[in-house]
């Protein structure tokens, strides 16, 4: 943040995620002074906690899959191992090389950014109250609440970031985990679960619904099934899941008129909402 900055815009954005930069650099390019206000990091979830680094890690899990596959091909190799921590660390360059290019985009094109949390007042006016406490005010001709939207969690899984995750959680872990139950079989879940799948975890998705991916051409989740199928993934459909038992090592699912269901992690995959 620049030393000193106006307290006057023409636009001010609460939230430097897609929305927000995206707004901010719009309204840069078109000549206005914009400012935007953000708790975290620019980019948002994202580019932090979401498609970035989603994508990267697919693209591991691709890879390793290949190998492990490539005696089809006539390639003779060990079976490959995963170093873990490597595969992290080359998520987080990936993540922060981006993260800087946008911060140096928005900067050229001369878009304030304040650290810390917005809170609109009255009049267009934005209280931005930063980590130490501290305040500022600044006033936009126009505001924008661009502020995102968090993880969904659901009764009976207190998320502590080890053995129940949302996917915030899940880009910060430090080991595979080796049984995972995904609760939620949308996109998201579908992505987690296809990664670690193939990075080695035994996979099972629970999903409410009478299918996974509710909404998808059934000929696409069709596709998609016997893919996983094809690499042991499990999908239990139509059932309700009501609470866990964390034990000495990882947790147990409790599944209503199923049997339990002990695994490492359970990863919370039930939509998002807004901030």
């Amino acid at each position: 943040m620049e030393q000193n900055p106006p307290t006057q815009y023409d636009v001010v954005v609460i939230g430097g995620g897609p929305g927000g930069y995206a707004a901010a650099l719009y309204g840069a390019s078109a000549g206005l002074k914009i400012a935007i206000v953000e708790k975290d990091k620019v980019g948002g979830t994202c580019l932090h906690r979401g498609c970035i680094p989603a994508k990267d890690l697919l693209e591991t899990a691709h890879v390793f899959r290949t190998v492990a596959e490539a005696d089809r091909f006539g390639v003779l190799s060990s079976p490959p191992t995963l170093a873990f921590g490597t595969t992290m660390d080359r998520k987080n360059q990936v993540v922060d090389t981006l993260f800087k290019g946008l911060s140096g985009l928005l900067k050229s094109r001369k878009v304030t950014v304040f650290a810390g949390t917005g809170t609109l007042q009255a009049d267009r006016r934005v209280v931005v109250t930063g980590g130490d406490g501290e305040t500022a005010e600044v006033t936009g001709d126009a505001v924008i609440l661009a502020s995102g939207s968090v993880p969904r969690t659901i009764p009976g899984f207190e998320v502590n970031g080890t053995t129940v995750l949302t996917s915030d959680e899940v880009f910060e872990l430090t080991s595979l985990p080796g049984r995972v139950a995904v609760i939620g079989g949308g996109a998201i879940g579908c992505e987690f679960a296809s990664m670690l799948s193939d990075l080695g975890s035994e996979v099972t998705i629970l999903e409410a619904m009478p299918q996974i991916l509710p909404g998808v051409d059934k000929d696409v989740v069709q596709t998609v099934l016997r893919s996983f199928k094809r690499r042991n993934l499990n999908v239990v459909t139509g059932v309700k899941v009501t609470g866990n038992t964390p034990g000495f090592t990882g947790t147990t699912v409790h599944i209503d008129g199923a049997d339990d269901l002990p695994v490492d992690a359970v990863i919370v995959s039930v939509g998002r909402r807004p901030l």
